[in-house]
Order: structure tokens, then C-alpha cells, then sequence
């Protein structure tokens, strides 16, 4: 029996077992939050008028559009708020649900993430405004007026023809 044997179990029993057991089980122990998604569908029967151009959800929700401010200035999904809005009235949506959405809906996942580990009622918008777009949706200018540019972050996401991509 070598020397060695012992020193490598007392690693494996005090290292390498907890690594394992941590790499197997984190997620139970660590408070990870597993943010709910809504998908297009379910958002627009929030409010059947934005179908239309409406602009107004329902009083029990608010839509927040967490892209840069170089995204959300060429268009956004109608009735939506920018995060900065949002931010500077945070508690006034303190008894809504918050929908968070983004370019395909990666940010807004980290972000409805955060605002669930704050205490709210948060959504992530599956799919983002590329689902929005795809489901040929109405997106507004900051200013309200009706558009068909989308900021699709990059080259790589396309959206359909009646929409222009903008990079």
C-alpha cells in the first residue's frame, strides 16, 4: 500500500467529494431564481387593443424594455416603458406584475431575475421584441408614432420582411 493512499482519500473525502456534491446540487442551495416567461400570446391578452396600436396595458401589468437606450429609440412594443422610467418609479409598480423584455430575451431574463430577488412579480418576455416582431406585431417610435424599424442588436437576428432591421 502506498504512502500516498491515504493523503488522496483525505482529498477526495474533504476536496473532491464537496466540489461534486456543490457542482450536483448548487442550485437547490443557492437561492437561484427561476424566472417565470410569458410568450407572445399570453401578452397580448393582456391588452387585445395593442394588436391594434393600442398603447395602454392593463392596470395590473407594466412592460419594461430593458435595451439600450440606441435600441428602444428606434422603436418599442406599444405601451412599454424604458428601464429608466421604470427605475425612477419603481414603487409605484410595486403591485403589478413586470413584464421585462429585450432583443430576444436574454437581459430581460437577467433583469426580471433581479427585480424577483428585490420582491417583485416579474415576467420574462420569451422570445423578446424578435417574437413580437415575428408574430407581425406593432412597435411604436419613443414618440409614439407607428414604425416598422426593429433594433435587432446584430446581423445575426432577422426579422420578417414588412420590418426593417437596424444595427
Amino acid at each position: 500500500m502506498s504512502r500516498y493512499l491515504p493523503n488522496r482519500v483525505a482529498t477526495l473525502l474533504l476536496v473532491g467529494l464537496p466540489t461534486m456534491m456543490f457542482a450536483q446540487f448548487a442550485g437547490l442551495f443557492a437561492g437561484s431564481l427561476a424566472v417565470p416567461e410569458v410568450n407572445v400570446g399570453q401578452l397580448m391578452m393582456l391588452n387585445a387593443d395593442l394588436a391594434d396600436g393600442g398603447k395602454k396595458f392593463d392596470g395590473q401589468h407594466v412592460i419594461v424594455d430593458v435595451r439600450t437606450p440606441e435600441e428602444y429609440q428606434v422603436s418599442m412594443i406599444p405601451g412599454a416603458v424604458t428601464k429608466v422610467q421604470f427605475e425612477k418609479n419603481k414603487q409605484q409598480y410595486r403591485d403589478c406584475t413586470i413584464v421585462v423584455y429585450c432583443t430576444i430575451g436574454y437581459r430581460s431574463g437577467q433583469y426580471a431575475k433581479k427585480l424577483m430577488s428585490d420582491g417583485f412579480n416579474a415576467k420574462n418576455f420569451k422570445g423578446s421584441i424578435l417574437a413580437w416582431c415575428h408574430a407581425g406585431l406593432p412597435l411604436v417610435t419613443m414618440q409614439g408614432e407607428p414604425t416598422y424599424q426593429v433594433h435587432t442588436y446584430s446581423s445575426e437576428y432577422k426579422v420578417p420582411s414588412k420590418y426593417t432591421a437596424v444595427f
